[in-house]
Formats: structure tokens, C-alpha cells, sequence
């Protein structure tokens, strides 16, 4: 006997996704995921692209047509831990606000000077 490497998991709201190995469904079990059959109608199936890892959830019924386009059953996006993401604000290409803040050269905006001229 064989034991059993893949394992149809669902988060209880008709979303499942296709755990290979143990390891691996009892890493997604304490996040809410159980153990489940195959997918049938009306349920959401979680499947990554072979060339380009993107991950996108598929109603069952058009799935098999994915398949096709090189879409394949697999586990879901990892979850993401808001306390150890990287802060969007030191993101590359951002402006800080020092860099956004205008130059003091003693001279006033345009637009501040014009309305107090016309006064």
C-alpha cells in the first residue's frame, strides 16, 4: 500500500486547494484548512500557472479548460503576516518626504504671492 502524497484541503467557505505532501497539509491545517474531498459544483479551486507562478482561484466548472492553458490544481497563495511585511513606505522608487518638501529659498510660491498682490 501506498501511502498518500496529495490531499484535497478546503477553508470551509467552498475554497479548496490540492496539498502535496504531509508536511505540507499540516502547515495550511492550524490556518483553518481541513482536509476535504475533490471539488465539486459550485466550488472554488485554487491553481498556479507552470510557466509563471501565479496563483488565481477557478470555479470548478471552467478549471478543466484552465488546465489547458497550463493552469494546475495546487495550494493557495501564502498567507501573509501583517507584523513582518516590509513597511510600503521604504519601498524603492518612493519619494520621502524630505525629498518631496520644496526648496527653502526665501522666495514664496507663486500662487501665495498672486493672492496677496491682488488684496
Amino acid at each position: 500500500m501506498t501511502a498518500k502524497t496529495q490531499y484535497w484541503m478546503t477553508d470551509g467557505y467552498g475554497v479548496k486547494a490540492l496539498m502535496v505532501g504531509v508536511d505540507e497539509r499540516d502547515r495550511w491545517t492550524p490556518l483553518g484548512w481541513s482536509e476535504s474531498d475533490e471539488p465539486a459544483a459550485g466550488d472554488r479551486v485554487w491553481m498556479r500557472h507552470e510557466e509563471h507562478g501565479g496563483r488565481a482561484q477557478f470555479a470548478v466548472e471552467a478549471a478543466e479548460l484552465w488546465m489547458q492553458k497550463g493552469w494546475q490544481p495546487s495550494d493557495p497563495e501564502p498567507p501573509v503576516n501583517p507584523f513582518n511585511t516590509p513597511d510600503p513606505a521604504t519601498e524603492a522608487g518612493r519619494v520621502t518626504a524630505t525629498e518631496a518638501a520644496p526648496a527653502e529659498s526665501g522666495a514664496t510660491p507663486k500662487s501665495a504671492s498672486s493672492t496677496s498682490e491682488k488684496r
